[in-house]
């Protein structure tokens, strides 16, 4: 089964990065999220040139072993980042998000630990 295809166009977002956080595959939900592919990119890149030394650590993290998996909730979704293993060698992070339903009272948690 090819679950690139599965998984292309859910409505949820699904992003996979290499374990120098460069993101080798994503859905259209990050696709239409970003407006434009980011295959290829430094998942730290997506963001805001003011959050990328702050989201730099936080995935850092998971490099470490620091962090294995950390959920929040901001902009209207819950968003987790879990990281993958091959060999038992650390080999990138999964980010996955999905909008809350409408109406649904969450209060974010948009912060990174320290």
């Amino acid at each position: 089964m090819d679950f690139g295809e599965v998984f292309k166009d859910i409505s949820a977002g699904l992003l996979v990065t290499d374990a120098d956080f460069n993101v080798i595959w994503a859905n259209k939900f990050e696709e239409q999220f970003y407006g434009k592919p980011v295959v290829g990119l430094r998942a730290i890149d997506c963001h805001k040139e003011e959050n990328r030394q702050k989201i730099a650590g936080f995935v850092e993290r998971f490099k470490t072993g620091e962090l294995k998996s950390f959920t929040k909730i901001a902009f209207g979704m819950v968003i987790t980042y879990s990281s993958y293993f091959k060999n038992g060698e650390f080999a990138g992070m999964i980010r996955t998000r999905i909008y809350l339903p409408k109406g649904a009272e969450a209060q974010e948690t948009a912060h990174y630990p320290e």
